[in-house]
């Protein structure tokens, strides 16, 4: 009976330890790999009519040599947004130069449509420049305006030299410069406060 008994219980303890490595088995794992691109923003500025021709080679384009008072030369800003950018918001400055005594600008344009001067940055001379900002805003007055991957916004076509006296030209650089500078910035995820994110500026009403 004895031996019966402990014949059983080997028994058991068998089974329990087959049931035990068996359970042991039932295990497995899984590993989820997620790839991500990030996507960029990429502009470029030109200006396609900007003629460059130089013929003395003295840094000064032909176009814009010698001029005269209520002279217009072509020059048209234009932003493109690269094949492979996000969508993006898009600014413009623009520093004109000004008068010897700040009085007034030295040469004046017109803002083609879907532009708008941001608040602030509407151009006042100081130290012989005056700083403009624009916002590409297109078809909504207002409110910002993404351009998607290749579209292109011009700023103005063209700039006229303002009414000048001898004196006052004399006094002004031979080569008065008019620099114009593009930023972008993406156009998604910046929530329902878009001028307030982009740069601080806020777009005038």
């Amino acid at each position: 009976m004895k031996k019966r008994k402990t014949m059983i219980a080997a028994i058991v303890l068998l089974l329990v330890f087959i049931v035990g490595r068996a359970i042991a088995y039932f295990t497995d794992t899984d590993t989820a790999t997620n790839t991500f691109t990030i996507g960029n923003v990429d502009i470029t500025l030109s200006e396609p009519n900007w003629s460059t021709t130089d013929s003395n080679s003295n840094g000064t384009p032909d176009a814009a040599e010698g001029l005269v008072p209520g002279q217009t030369v072509s020059k048209d800003p234009t932003v493109t947004v690269a094949s492979t950018s996000k969508d993006a918001y898009v600014f413009v400055k623009v520093q004109v130069p000004c008068k010897a005594d700040n009085s007034a600008e030295l040469f004046t344009y017109t803002l083609n449509s879907g532009w708008a001067v941001v608040t602030g940055y509407n151009g006042t001379c100081t130290n012989g420049v005056a700083e403009k900002v624009y916002a590409y805003e297109g078809s909504t007055a207002g409110t910002l305006q993404s351009l998607s991957a290749n579209g292109t916004a011009t700023l103005f076509n063209s700039v006229t030299l303002e009414n000048i006296t001898g004196s006052e030209a004399s006094a002004i650089s031979n080569a008065a410069s008019m620099p114009v500078t593009a930023y972008a910035i993406q156009a998604d995820g910046l929530g329902s406060n878009v001028p307030a994110t982009v740069y601080g500026y806020v777009l005038a009403s």
